[in-house]
């Protein structure tokens, strides 16, 4: 009885000591109307698309000190509910987003953190514009490997570590993923919590007004997932973007490279995309962006170029009412997957609140 006292005692003390921290609750909420018209051989040629879509999340944080070496922790999740064009999809999905318990040293600027889509990452365009180039145009236009720069690895459950890097004001980063489809298994045991799979990392460097540079922001990221199967090729991503702002302009540039992002293994597709973009800062409400790019693509095990280059062209024009956004976007994709005359044009205008 009074070991079981002990036990007792020693867990209420442990949830008692969370009403100390520090707890918050934010969300935000996005509505896009998008609409999108193919020309040429596709498959999707001389139809339109035209939907509506929502994105909600709600974020739930805590943080504080540790009871030892004067370290600090924070820890949280977010349930994201994002939509579908199709009835099947409607539920969206209520998990697998910025999940996290994190142990900060602050006198090292050194952080350990396990969990799952938290840590900086290469996700997204990495280009200072109005709206993301590439999650705003999406799948339906761009080349799905270009959206999800090889391994993906931010997207499965892993343990990773960022460091400051001092005045030159970069954060260094390294995740590593056990099992690289492993999304969050369940706390208890089971004979099987997910697919088998090996594992995958990634590691880059980010910053703002680097080395001193007021308005120098740069990216490096990389990233690799190792085979399953001895026929195929592993997964692998490779990521540099600059930006400078001046004034009321910015100019950013990207360089990104994947291979066999969401393609089978066996495929070995590589795309190599460069993107370019200006920004302008009419007021202090109003922006406007122009982004201009193209990638190459090569198949047949890496040997072979596709035909045509799919290339870019986007204009995008913010406006700020104040807790309310507004942009809207037109987007135009020539030579879709390297295919001579498969085009896509998209006009796009989202709303976005925070709270």
């Amino acid at each position: 009885m009074k070991k079981t006292l002990l036990v007792t005692s020693a867990l209420v003390g442990l949830v008692a000591s969370s009403a100390v921290a520090q707890t918050t609750v934010s969300g935000s909420l996005e509505i896009i109307s998008r609409n999108t018209a193919y020309s040429g051989t596709a498959a999707t040629a001389m139809k339109s698309d035209s939907f509506l879509g929502r994105e909600s999340q709600i974020n739930i944080q805590n943080k504080g000190k540790l009871n030892i070496g004067g370290l600090e922790y924070a820890a949280g999740f977010s349930l994201e509910f994002d939509g579908g064009k199709d009835v099947a999809e409607s539920v969206g999905t209520t998990s697998n987003e910025n999940l996290y318990i994190d142990f900060i040293n602050p006198s090292s600027a050194t952080t350990l953190t396990i969990g799952i889509d938290h840590i900086q990452n290469s996700k997204n365009t990495g280009l200072k514009t109005v709206t993301d180039f590439i999650d705003d145009v999406g799948g339906g236009v761009l080349s799905a490997n270009l959206i999800d720069l090889g391994a993906k690895t931010k997207e499965y459950m892993g343990v990773g570590i960022t460091q400051g890097l001092g005045a030159s004001n970069l954060t260094a980063s390294y995740l590593y993923v056990p099992n690289a489809t492993n999304m969050g298994g369940g706390d208890t045991g089971s004979a099987v919590e997910g697919t088998p799979s090996n594992s995958a990392y990634e590691y880059g460097v980010k910053g703002n007004d680097v080395f001193g540079v007021k308005g120098l922001a740069l990216e490096y990221w990389k990233n690799h997932r190792n085979k399953n199967v001895p026929a195929d090729f592993d997964s692998e991503g490779k990521k540099y973007s600059v930006n400078y702002t001046y004034g009321d302009f910015t100019v950013g540039a990207i360089d990104a490279v994947s291979k066999n992002g969401t393609y089978a293994a066996a495929s070995n597709v590589k795309n190599d995309t460069r993107l370019y973009s200006l920004s302008y800062a009419v007021n202090k409400d109003v922006s406007v962006s122009v982004i201009t790019g193209k990638t190459e693509m090569t198949t047949a095990n890496g040997t072979t170029r596709t035909a045509e280059d799919e290339s870019y062209k986007s204009l995008q024009v913010g406006y700020n009412l104040g807790p309310v956004g507004i942009a809207a976007a037109y987007s135009k994709a020539s030579d879709l997957a390297g295919t001579a005359g498969d085009d896509a044009e998209q006009l796009s205008i989202r709303l976005s609140t925070k709270f």
